[in-house]
């Protein structure tokens, strides 16, 4: 009914149409609606179309104008084909550029915080001194005298400053209160530990006593 009130159908469609609208009430009215309703629209008024969509579509067209005369030789469609792939690329970075930025600044902000617990110390007690060694000191001895004879002892001082072991080396028949006043004399006297390369170490000394003088 459309194409008969728009005059689109040829002659013998047209013909044919109009024995069966004659014939067929149902078919009469729809033709009638359809006359109305084109005649109704054709009387409203044509509204402009706007200048901006005027210059967009211009600009459109330019646009795609200039790319078909880009595209006419291998070139130009060489240059066109690597700029899709540029922008698809680009495109495809976009959505993980912050994600991937803000984890990585997370994973230095954690490294930062957790660097100083990773310090390991490392063992240096079978570390050869290269000449930045220090031998142990005496500090203060011990108000505990020794009256006995001439002794030579090896001491063995920790990384504290005190005497852990120690060993008759040389004596003249020191009896067992002379060697006990002995380990008192070195028990209860503090030391300045051995260093090695500025870290304090335990360490071995010989200590001589001469009745109640002590030198090393």
């Amino acid at each position: 009914m459309w194409d008969l009130a728009a005059g689109a159908l040829t002659d013998a469609a047209r013909t044919a149409l109009l024995e069966h609208v004659e014939a067929c009430p149902d078919c009469l009215r729809h033709q009638l609606e359809a006359k109305s309703l084109r005649s109704g629209l054709s009387h409203l008024p044509m509204r402009a179309v706007p200048s901006l969509l005027n210059t967009r579509l211009r600009v459109l067209a330019s646009r795609e104008r200039q790319r078909a005369e880009l595209r006419r030789d291998w070139k130009g469609r060489l240059r066109e084909s690597s700029w899709g792939l540029i922008q698809l690329f680009d495109n495809l970075l976009k959505p993980f550029a912050v994600p991937a930025a803000g984890g990585l600044l997370a994973s230095v902000l954690c490294f930062g915080i957790i660097v100083d617990s990773l310090q390991v110390s490392r063992d240096i007690g079978y570390d050869i001194p290269v000449g930045l060694y220090t031998e142990v000191m005496i500090d203060e001895l011990t108000p505990f005298g020794f009256h006995g004879h001439d002794v030579m002892l090896q001491l063995t001082v920790d990384s504290q400053g005190k005497v852990t072991d120690f060993e008759v080396m040389q004596a003249e028949g020191s009896s067992l209160d002379e060697v006990r006043d002995i380990g008192n004399l070195v028990m209860f006297s503090t030391f300045t530990p051995a260093t090695r390369f500025g870290q304090r170490v335990s360490s071995k000394m010989l200590f001589a006593i001469r009745h109640v003088s002590a030198k090393t």
